[in-house]
């Protein structure tokens, strides 16, 4: 793969939740943004209303699984090797709609690409891909550091919101 290095961090954000238009109300979640280049990836997304899966408000044993996922501890839960970076606030379900991409190892680093929105278990990388945004190469061991630092307690607050 010939993806250019980034750098990779994570930081605090919010979806502040609310009421919506309709009346219904939309959960606040405090969660861990992906920074990529020293910009917080989902600031990249047009008009996306969604979470990391890291979210800050979960005990530790229930984050440890999304973390061993990122760190390709565990087999992707989508075909392809689609993993999902961003979902639904509210219930995480694909069907509300996701951000996904494919994440794999390239000798010791850590490469994210085909971003594309999903919504079924099969992604059309033509038609709902970002294009333009990736793939993203990773220093394995900035990558490692900074995933690995969270089931410790991670980041709780922060500025960024969905």
């Amino acid at each position: 793969m010939s993806a250019e290095y980034a750098t990779f961090g994570l930081a605090p954000a919010i979806c502040a939740g609310g009421f919506l238009p309709d009346g219904d109300r939309q959960v606040h979640r405090d969660f861990v943004d992906f920074v990529i280049d020293g910009r917080p990836l989902l600031f990249r997304l047009s008009d996306v209303d969604a979470v990391s899966p890291l979210a800050s408000d979960i005990p530790p044993a229930i984050l440890t699984p999304q973390v061993r996922g990122l760190l390709l501890e565990t087999g992707a839960s989508l075909e392809g090797g689609r993993r999902i970076i961003y979902a639904c606030p509210e219930c995480q379900d694909l069907a509300c709609g996701a951000v996904t991409a494919v994440i794999e190892k390239d000798g010791d680093d850590f490469v994210w690409r085909d971003l594309a929105w999903q919504t079924d278990r099969r992604v059309d990388l033509e038609r709902n891909g970002y294009h333009g945004i990736g793939p993203f190469r990773f220093r394995g061991d900035e990558y490692r550091g900074a995933l690995g630092a969270l089931p410790d307690g991670g980041p709780s607050r922060g500025a960024g919101s969905c």
